[in-house]
């Protein structure tokens, strides 16, 4: 019987793959093709800077300053707050300084083999060519936001993260394209960025299906468990007997953790993506502008400008004046007339204190979650499948997962009853 890995995104279909060459058979199970949702628009960029969790007292303390500003990267839909509070107030208290230090401490972890996981799940050469090491690069547009990036770079630093602290005429070498003066940047040259990240997903899930795993393109309605274990998931179609289940369905993962036990409130967050052509930009290698909240990528179809986060909008129509804003930043800050080809939203699986949910679920031996991955999916998604793939074949992890436990919500919620 096959292990189910529920979700076709860049983390299920990373785990479907680690776990086939750990000599399980295995099965994706999405009514969505690989890589369609999330992998079809993320920002591409391997994401090795990001060891502080979003949930911390200095993005909390700017909430007002950037929903003040119509080009801020941040927004709040009126209507959709009610349902968000009580994620929001978990947000605010996973922002209290001991748990940023402990959260910090637990990405820096994942984070540090990501690239390496990487590289060796990428086993042959087509695939690798879709990765490339070509480094990233931050640029600071002020004074006060140079004094935050420098700030963040000693964590950084502190955590393993290799980087080079750069002045305004060093970040003008590195982008010359770049029309606006920088007060300063950092550069980290062991990033890695996806030339085409949904491409990346569909054909490591052709490799899974070519290497004898299968497809199941229906979605997962529940599960019978028997004795302790997941004896088979449920569809549409009917029972399907598994050796073990793997839940990586994104925002999906809500609603089936709640039938294996765990409550795990994982939330919407919608970001959305511009594509400039080809040429828009010379821009060599991922370049990220904290202060504006986004990054531009150079893929092998056009520039990605990708970011923003908007809140409250799960369910909505969206708002593509959040990806206009993009291609308005591009414009001031490459001088570039270039209009978008092509625009796309999509919602990011988000746990409010920004850990993933990566681990066994209680009660069930052969049931692990690898969900909620946020801004972090394609970063953290080969690691995550090698942490997986170990526990559902008795070897170590290689990592610290309490952090990272999939029941954490569930036993605040308890010791809150």
């Amino acid at each position: 019987m096959p292990v189910a890995v529920i979700g076709a995104g860049v983390v299920g279909v990373a785990c479907a793959r680690a776990l086939q060459r750990a000599g399980h058979a295995v099965m994706l199970v999405d009514p969505a093709p690989p890589g369609s949702l999330c992998s079809t628009g993320n920002a591409g960029h391997i994401a090795i800077e990001a060891v502080s969790p979003l949930a911390r007292p200095g993005v909390l303390a700017g909430v007002p300053r950037m929903l003040a500003d119509p080009l801020g990267p941040l927004t709040l839909r009126a209507r959709g707050l009610p349902r968000m509070l009580p994620w929001m107030l978990r947000f605010a208290a996973a922002a209290r300084p001991a748990r940023v230090r402990a959260g910090t401490a637990a990405l820096a972890g994942l984070l540090g083999t990501s690239v390496a996981d990487w590289l060796a799940a990428l086993d042959t050469p087509a695939l690798a060519a879709l990765l490339r090491r070509e480094g990233a690069l931050a640029v600071s547009e002020t004074p006060a936001g140079l004094a935050a990036a420098r700030a963040e770079a000693a964590i950084m630093a502190a955590h393993g993260v290799r980087l080079e602290a750069l002045g305004p005429a060093e970040v003008a070498a590195r982008l010359p394209a770049l029309a606006v003066p920088a007060t300063g940047g950092q550069w980290f040259p062991d990033a890695m960025h996806a030339v085409n990240p949904q491409r990346l997903v569909r054909d490591l899930a052709a490799r899974v299906v070519a290497d004898g795993g299968s497809l199941l393109a229906l979605p997962v309605t529940g599960f019978r468990a028997a004795e302790g274990r997941v004896a088979a998931i449920r569809t549409p179609a009917g029972e399907r007997p598994v050796s073990a289940v793997v839940l990586a369905a994104g925002l999906a993962s809500a609603g089936l953790a709640g039938q294996l036990g765990l409550h795990l409130p994982i939330t919407a967050e919608r970001g959305y993506h511009a594509m400039l052509p080809a040429g828009a930009a010379a821009i060599p290698c991922p370049v990220s502008f904290a202060e504006r909240g986004f990054i531009a990528t150079p893929m092998e179809h056009g520039l990605r400008l990708a970011g923003t986060v908007e809140l409250g909008a799960a369910g909505r129509a969206p708002d593509w004046s959040r990806a206009d804003v993009l291609v308005r930043h591009a414009h001031a800050l490459f001088g570039t007339g270039a209009g978008a080809e092509s625009r796309w939203r999509g919602d990011r699986p988000t746990l409010p204190d920004y850990l993933p949910a990566i681990g066994r679920v209680p009660g069930l031996a052969n049931a692990v979650v690898a969900a909620g991955h946020q801004h972090l999916g394609l970063t953290l998604a080969a690691s995550t499948a090698r942490i997986v793939a170990a526990l559902l074949t008795g070897g170590a992890p290689g990592a610290d997962l309490r952090p990272f436990d999939p029941a954490r919500f569930t036993r605040a919620r308890r010791q809150r009853t």
